[in-house]
């Protein structure tokens, strides 16, 4: 009985035994066949791209142009994949697709079995903006410009452009069954102020000046940046030829410190006229004035006479304005100075500034250095952007506006979301002086020194200078940078314009030219109406 019971026993127990096993290797299989099936997916990567830069219109400035991918998965009819192709390209797409394995096609080989077709887009095409756009380095990381200030979030927007397929363990195709991921049009972003149209109006001015020089329109109400350009330009594509040139393609000059010469000459004015100094005050210029000891001279050598202050705007009378700062005092004119925007660097993105420049301190504007300082010359420095601040401060009434760059960001490319709020304007002049200011320059362009800045419509007000710098070019002349500073249009006026041609001499003939070429493209685009009356 006992022997009997231990059989049974024992048989329960192989039974037992062999149904834990068979378990096992049940699970065992399932989990082998788990992962073959896993192993047996190939992904190829057919690219990537980050998000879109736009400007103030949702117009892309980047990524505007397509290159056609073809994602192949081998199959066995491979004749209508071959017609797609010139002759001379039979050969090595026949070879890749006698391979079996997935691979890249550069071009459209059209919609076949086991053929996917990406539009990926192509991150700088024309170079619209781009010393503000920037570029990216080999990781594809932001190095310059919006590139780099945004480049978190750029990142964030992109995309990965991905087909996979159903391989055997050698890697060949099995079917031409593929999956596609990663399309996404048109891409998030963000979204700067720059109009395209006011920014191509610009690049063109400064191209057919031809030299080295920035360009700056500003909206006299909100500060933002329609257009910043700066030339010599750069091919994105191919930063390291830039890095070569000898002449600073990659510096965006709108941003650098320059000396301004006469066109501080409003600041001054400006000084004056809040201390209550009326326009019809007046000087005798008999084209120089000595200064402990240093002879200043005016630009006509000849002298302009006993003239007042509009007149001397008009004829950009150094001897004038420096009679002018001695009467006012420097304190005065570097308080007004500092609320204009100078001496203060400009923030437009996360690692973005623009320069400071200089501003004399106050126990140095005595004698020969408040006599330069009247006329913009001596230490004094700025940047176009700085200027086009001031020049909007006199256009709106007298309010500096912070510049803008960046509005927000758009999910969808098509509608602007997240927008940033807009700095409060700071009183820096009476509306009394802004518009006095205003008279002046437009007589300016009407009467002035500045006639070569008159549009075809519109009129303009502005201020030419001719800024030396005390260094010397390879012929031993000294290098004198051409400006003109100044609003458009004449009687309602809705930007201010700088334009900065480095050693182009005289503002008036140089700069100003650049300024009306930039005012015509302006209403070439429809913003202007008509010819509006001229005050």
């Amino acid at each position: 009985m006992l022997k009997r019971t231990a059989m049974v026993y024992g048989m329960c127990t192989i039974l037992l035994m062999t149904m834990i096993l068979r378990l096992y290797w049940v699970g065992q299989g399932e989990t082998i066949t788990q992962a073959m099936a896993g192993q047996s997916r190939y992904t190829l990567q057919v690219g990537s791209t980050r998000g879109g830069i736009y400007d103030c219109n949702l117009k892309p400035l980047v990524g505007g142009e397509e290159q056609a991918i073809s994602a192949v998965v081998p199959t066995t009819n491979i004749l209508p994949v071959l017609q797609q192709v010139q002759e001379e390209e039979k050969q090595a797409l026949l070879a890749l697709m006698e391979e079996g394995k997935p691979f890249l096609w550069q071009g459209d080989l059209g919609e076949h079995p086991g053929v996917e077709v990406f539009g990926l887009p192509i991150r700088y095409t024309d170079g619209t903006a781009a010393h503000v756009v920037g570029y990216l380095d080999g990781a594809g990381q932001g190095i310059t410009g919006i590139e780099k200030a945004c480049n978190d979030l750029l990142e964030g927007y992109g995309t990965e452009y991905t087909v996979s397929c159903s391989v055997d363990a050698a890697g060949h195709a099995l079917s031409d069954d593929i999956t596609a991921t990663g399309r996404r049009e048109p891409p998030g972003g963000v979204v700067l102020s720059l109009d395209r149209g006011f920014q191509k109006a610009a690049e063109q001015a400064l191209a057919d000046y031809g030299g080295a020089g920035a360009a700056v329109v500003m909206d006299i109400w909100t500060g933002e940046v329609k257009a910043m350009a700066s030339t010599p330009t750069f091919d994105q594509n191919d930063v390291a030829s830039a890095l070569e040139a000898p002449d600073g393609p990659l510096l965006n000059r709108a941003l650098c410190t320059y000396n301004v010469g006469s066109s501080f000459k409003l600041a001054v004015a400006a000084a004056a006229l809040e201390m209550g100094v009326p326009t019809d005050m007046t000087y005798t210029c008999p084209g120089y004035i000595e200064v402990e000891g240093t002879v200043f001279h005016c630009h006509n050598l000849a002298g302009h006479g006993t003239i007042a202050m509009p007149e001397a705007v008009q004829r950009s009378c150094n001897v004038y304005f420096i009679k002018l700062a001695r009467d006012i005092g420097g304190e005065a004119i570097l308080q007004t100075a500092q609320r204009l925007g100078f001496g203060s660097g400009t923030r437009l993105a996360e690692g973005m500034k623009g320069g400071e420049g200089e501003l004399p301190a106050l126990a140095e504007l005595e004698g020969g250095e408040l006599a330069n300082f009247s006329f913009g010359q001596g230490k004094l420095t700025a940047t176009p952007l700085q200027l086009a601040s001031m020049a909007a401060a006199i256009a709106n009434g007298g309010e500096l506006v912070t510049p803008r760059l960046v509005l927000g960001t758009t999910d969808d490319g098509q509608t602007l979301t997240n927008p940033l709020p807009r700095y409060a304007p700071n009183r820096a002049i009476s509306g009394s002086t802004a518009q006095t200011l205003q008279k002046m320059m437009v007589q300016v362009v009407e009467q002035g020194s500045g006639g070569n800045a008159k549009p075809q419509r519109g009129g303009a007000g502005g201020k030419t200078a001719s800024a030396q710098t005390g260094t010397v070019d390879e012929a031993g002349e000294e290098i004198v940078h051409a400006w003109f500073v100044g609003f458009y249009p004449a009687a309602m006026p809705r930007w201010s314009v700088v334009t900065l041609c480095e050693g182009g001499g005289s503002g008036g003939n140089t700069a100003a030219p650049v300024f009306r070429q930039i005012c015509d493209g302006i209403a070439g685009l429809g913003h202007v109406a008509d010819d509006s009356n001229i005050p």
